[in-house]
């Protein structure tokens, strides 16, 4: 990489997105640098002129937030068809935000929702806010429209009020996701708020035990929105502070919300209540006002943090792609990591594990390059493409669009690519593709040659899920794929059957233990000599069909001298316990290592 002026440039129009073309769906929102904060601000756009009014999006916290990325996009979207401009952003610590060094909790939440209410005033050109807020971000919103004179109405879905139980709550919702995960007890992270892997800082808890959203006295009157989940009842005493300080109140019923929350493939978007929040917006006074020219254009620099610096960009046709470019302080070894993005966690990976890997890279010397795939996270869809983000060859589209960014920026020179599950899938199959790749690390990958339709889960799964009351029901919900659930356990049925005769008629292992077209992919890269490296956590699940196309003890491999195999002990498939990531990240780094020529200290 040449540190000149020019690679500056690059990446500035990268991030500005000067590079689109009009032809391929919506773009995505343009990635802001304020105060030390990221964010993405999208434009009032659509046909009718820019409303004066626009919309603060306030996240909720941990996995609540990592399931509800895509929402609020689908939101800033709809809004902005309609004239309304909108910033969303990440909290300090969360995200693809910097951490707080600090650990000022609440306090540096606090701050951030200021800075951010004023740069989408600057960016947009109103006068006055709404701040929409769910979960925390709910009780924040409240706590900061309470003393702000200058706010056109609050919406508050999914409320919390009060820290010291929202903690307990997610205590147990941690608990259920640990069950669901498989965790044995000793690999769970316990510590308060902590939940999928995401650590709560203990200031920040710390802070929420003592948080009461409430507690501030109102200022200015105001429409309110109360929108509480389909199964609780807001508290009385609620809504007596907010109709006491002269607010005006309405009740929606926050629709689908424990759908998006719980449902996995696909991710169910609560698309009615959208309509709702949006009906609801047209309700107030600033409707029917203009809004002025803005005060200023969306900004981007690099954030810098010690021995890293990220940018964050938009890339592709149409600049429809949202990436983070994070690269060294210090010297570049010449090698660099496209992450993917699996298919329902965005870009900075469950248990925020991909930007932990990013910034780690970093501190030896290499780059990295994490984003979001089509109709992932903070990337809008392109028309025609399959609702359901998985395992299809468009997604390789997206990755090549990811090299050919880096290869504009003179960082694609020795360019490995990631990912995990339906990423570790898509990751070989753009190696496969184009030679451009030296390397691929493929994580927890449940195929090679897709025959599955969706994501397959293990026999008993289905069986269980045959077995649950309701099964007719959710089928014509859409919520159980009753094709997809009969052709996978078909699949599953043939690939265990085809393993019997190998065993009775070892003359047959050759024929039952692989399929023809992984071997003749492996031997494509092998022959290219791109380095191949497969990570499996201990007994997951996704080695089902690896094992058959590999023997039972992985023998096959032997035929493949570029391929390693890594297995990481008391992991789930998700990796959630750090030290199951820590444990990963020590393989991804020694392998772009290698690359660049470095000689490793193995422990």
């Amino acid at each position: 990489m040449r540190d000149t002026g020019q690679k500056d440039d690059n990446v500035a129009a990268a991030a500005d997105g000067r590079d689109g073309r009009e032809d391929v769906g919506l773009p995505a929102a343009r990635p802001v640098v304020y105060a030390n904060l990221t964010g993405h601000f999208t434009a009032a756009g659509g046909q009718e002129r820019p409303k004066g009014l626009a919309v603060l999006f306030l996240r909720p916290w941990g996995l609540e937030e990592l399931l509800t990325r895509k929402f609020y996009r689908y939101l800033a979207d709809l809004f902005a068809a309609n004239g309304v401009a909108s910033l969303r952003f990440d909290y300090p610590g969360t995200g693809n935000a910097l951490d707080d060094p600090a650990e000022d909790g609440l306090a540096s939440w606090r701050e951030a929702i200021e800075s951010s209410a004023d740069e989408l005033r600057a960016l947009s050109g109103v006068s006055r806010i709404v701040v929409l807020g769910q979960g925390l971000g709910a009780g924040l919103a409240c706590e900061f429209a309470a003393g702000a004179t200058d706010i056109a109405g609050l919406a508050l879905l999914a409320p919390v009020f009060k820290g010291r139980g929202y903690l307990r709550e997610l205590s147990l919702w941690s608990k259920f996701v640990d069950d669901g995960l498989g965790l044995r007890p000793e690999d769970r992270d316990s510590t308060p708020g902590s939940i999928a892997g995401i650590a709560m800082p203990e200031k920040l808890v710390s802070d929420l035990r003592r948080f009461k959203a409430l507690e501030p006295e109102f200022r200015s009157r105001m429409p309110v929105l109360l929108a509480p989940r389909p199964e609780v009842q807001i508290d009385p005493a609620v809504t007596e502070k907010l109709r006491s300080a002269g607010c005006a109140l309405q009740y929606q019923v926050y629709r689908d919300y424990n759908a998006m929350l719980t449902d996995a493939s696909p991710p169910v978007l609560p698309v009615a209540f959208g309509d709702d929040l949006l009906m609801w917006l047209k309700s107030l006074p600033e409707w029917r006002c203009q809004a002025a020219a803005p005060a200023k254009a969306p900004q981007v620099v690099p954030l810098a943090s010690g021995y890293f610096r990220e940018t964050p960009l938009r890339f592709g046709e149409n600049n429809r792609l949202v990436g983070t470019l994070c690269e060294p302080s210090g010297p570049f070894t010449g090698v660099t990591v496209a992450i993917l993005s699996t298919s329902y966690d965005y870009q900075i990976g469950w248990g925020r594990m991909n930007v932990q890997l990013a910034r780690r890279l970093a501190e030896k010397g290499i780059a990295t390059l994490r984003f979001d795939g089509a109709g992932i996270g903070d990337s809008p869809p392109v028309p025609g493409r399959n609702a359901q983000v998985l395992y299809y060859k468009s997604q390789i589209e997206d990755a090549e669009l990811a090299y050919e960014t880096l290869r504009s920026l003179d960082l694609a020179e020795k360019v490995i690519v990631l990912g995990r599950c339906s990423g570790a899938y898509t990751a070989f199959e753009a190696a496969l593709e184009c030679a451009h790749w030296k390397a691929c690390i493929s994580i927890n990958p449940y195929a090679f040659h897709w025959r599955f339709i969706g994501l397959p889960h293990p026999i008993r799964k289905y069986w269980a899920e045959f077995r649950e009351p309701g099964l007719m029901a959710r089928i014509r919900e859409g919520r159980f794929d009753l094709k997809a659930a009969a052709v996978n356990v078909l699949v599953r049925l043939i690939d265990r059957a085809v393993q019997y005769p190998a065993g009775i008629f070892p003359v047959l292992e050759k024929i039952t233990r692989g399929n023809r077209k992984v071997h003749k992919a492996f031997r494509k890269l092998a022959g290219r000599g791109t380095r191949l490296t497969i990570v499996y956590s201990e007994g997951d699940e996704a080695m089902e069909t690896f094992l058959i196309n590999f023997g039972r003890n992985a023998d096959g491999l032997a035929a493949f001298p570029n391929t390693s195999l890594h297995f990481i002990a008391n992991a789930d498939h998700n990796l959630t316990p750090l030290p199951a990531r820590k444990q990963l990240f020590r393989v991804v780094e020694e392998e772009a290592l290698f690359l660049a020529g470095v000689e490793v200290d193995r422990p």
